[in-house]
């Protein structure tokens, strides 16, 4: 339904603007002077294409051109001018054939009906004067809403763009330039009624050159932000261990060198799935596959090959399999994240418009594509660190140390909010009885998945260890003894109702376990710990095991 919509717009937009243009011609006739014409044609594709890019809009200042060939040959003759330059643009330096035709009528559509509006209103051709700037702001402005109100609707049946999306400050800044141009035209218009063609045409000169001037001082601007942001990510290597602040840090950096309409970066694990990790733009996170296998799909291949892809028109690119994120998109770039030459993930950067990105920007992402790889490489070797410094290696539940910590820090988090927090002390059963029986091996296989089922019968937020050898402690933020008894309960019967299979057989394991709570009935850590030692022993061992008891004061 979208494509046949987009196709109705098109024709439809094509034809009518094919129409309007040829009744003008038909009509009105062209009356120009092609010596003239030709010039004006020179020049505004000559300052269209030294225009510079300000996020997603083209400042030039070929619209000076424009207004100038208005105010001399009229609304036709303008508007014949303009359809020229466009196509000539798009269809011959950009080979775009259907997005020429398309720009043709657009331009049409919005430059015949504010002419003749202009003419209309009042205003006088080949009159340049201070009464007449009324009647030319009314032009450019009617033009240019026009043309941006069917720029905008050929977006929206393509489903692209919202409308506060589109109408932003970058139609306002646009506008302004347009409005500025109209001194420098009427100056021109005024030069070629009063001097030689031969003056008139130098006096165009200078705005080539002014314009050269600021295409200069911007790649000087966007030379100097891809510096900074190699600075950046060099910085950043050294300064920062946590993942997930390198990888905020190498998409703000992205975002200052090259146009981002949205960015996603993946991460390989040991199976070489790459997973989406950092998403920006678009629908975030949802508008990006979750996951590839090696080899599928873009990411895979990119990943696979080792080898960046640059894709500058993915509507008629045909040498990727097409996947749905990329139906809104116009180009891409996706680089391998390597650490010693091994990929370990992918960026993948998109953009709406097609040619977003040019050689420059495909070496600069391949420069801070090699630095963000150094810099994941730490982060996730520092995590793996972090991770078994505080992890128990056989159960791989949080160890002594880090549940020492965790539950001051819960403590003081109770203390702030006005919360419970509760502990549960579990101890084996006549675990000695196995290891005696079976060895140590398959005693560890039971610690193992006794860890496991403890781990899946609780919430996310809470925090398991292992306290010391076959002790488990869970700690149970925002939740009374009573609450937490029921948890306990329901681990107790995932342990002893399942048996556990080894390369021995089946082994059933019972569980004991004690629950205290702060504040209600322990005033500290230690008595926290303590009170639930005393549950576990006096209300569950002592009591004949496989019990869960709760300390009474």
């Amino acid at each position: 339904m979208g494509k046949y919509r987009e196709h109705l717009f098109n024709t439809a937009l094509i034809a009518t603007g094919g129409l309007v243009f040829a009744f003008a011609l038909y009509h009105y006739g062209l009356g120009i002077d092609f010596r003239l014409f030709l010039i004006l044609l020179l020049f505004a594709i000559i300052l269209d294409n030294l225009g510079i890019m300000y996020t997603d809009i083209k400042l030039s200042l070929s619209p000076s051109v424009g207004i100038a060939a208005f105010l001399i040959f009229g609304t036709v003759g303008a508007a014949t001018l303009m359809v020229t330059s466009v196509m000539f643009d798009t269809i011959v330096m950009r080979r775009k054939i259907k997005n020429g035709f398309l720009n043709g009528a657009m331009f049409a559509l919005s430059y015949l009906p504010a002419g003749w509006l202009y003419e209309f209103m009042g205003g006088k051709i080949g009159e340049i004067s201070v009464a007449q700037v009324k009647y030319i702001l009314v032009y450019v402005i009617v033009s240019f809403l026009i043309n941006n109100f069917i720029l905008y609707y050929a977006l929206k049946v393509q489903g692209k763009i919202l409308f506060k999306e589109y109408w932003n400050e970058s139609v306002l800044l646009e506008l302004g330039t347009y409005v500025l141009m109209v001194p420098a035209a009427m100056l021109l218009a005024y030069v070629y009624f009063k001097h030689s063609l031969m003056f008139f045409v130098l006096s165009l000169t200078p705005l080539v050159f002014i314009a050269y001037v600021f295409r200069m001082v911007r790649d000087l601007v966007k030379a100097n932000k891809r510096l900074n942001a190699i600075y950046e990510m060099v910085k950043m290597i050294n300064s920062k261990l946590e993942l997930d602040q390198i990888l905020d840090t190498i998409v703000e950096v992205i975002s200052q060198v090259v146009a981002v309409s949205a960015a996603a970066i993946y991460l390989t694990d040991s199976n070489g799935i790459a997973t989406l990790v950092k998403a920006v733009g678009g629908k975030g996170k949802e508008g990006f596959r979750e996951s590839y296998f090696k080899g599928e799909g873009l990411i895979g291949k990119v990943i696979s090959s080792n080898k960046i892809v640059a894709i500058k028109n993915l509507k008629e690119d045909r040498s990727l399999d097409r996947e749905k994120i990329f139906a809104n998109y116009g180009s891409l770039i996706a680089a391998p994240l390597r650490s010693s030459g091994v990929p370990i993930g992918c960026l993948l950067i998109l953009h709406v418009e097609t040619n977003a990105f040019d050689d420059d920007s495909v070496r600069i992402i391949e420069i801070i594509v090699d630095q963000a790889s150094v810099a994941i490489t730490n982060a996730k070797k520092y995590y793996e660190v972090t991770r078994k410094s505080i992890t128990d290696p056989l159960t791989k539940t949080y160890n002594r140390r880090y549940f020492n910590d965790a539950l001051m820090e819960n403590i003081m988090r109770a203390d702030e909010n006005n919360e419970p927090v509760s502990l549960i002390m579990f101890d084996l059963d006549n675990f000695k009885q196995i290891n005696d029986t079976y060895g140590h091996l398959i005693g560890d296989e039971v610690l193992k998945e006794v860890a496991r089922r403890i781990k899946n019968n609780v919430r996310s937020d809470d925090i398991v260890a292992r306290f010391g050898g076959e002790e488990f402690a869970v700690i149970l933020p925002k939740l009374t003894a009573e609450q937490a008894y029921m948890i306990a309960e329901r681990i107790r019967t995932e342990v002893s109702s399942k048996p556990i299979k080894t390369e021995k057989g089946d082994i059933y394991i019972t569980i004991t376990g004690g629950v205290a709570d702060y504040p209600s009935k322990a005033d500290s850590a230690e008595k926290l710990v303590s009170h639930a030692d005393r549950a576990l022993y006096a209300g569950g061992k002592s009591k004949g095991r496989n019990k869960i008891a709760i300390y009474e004061v």
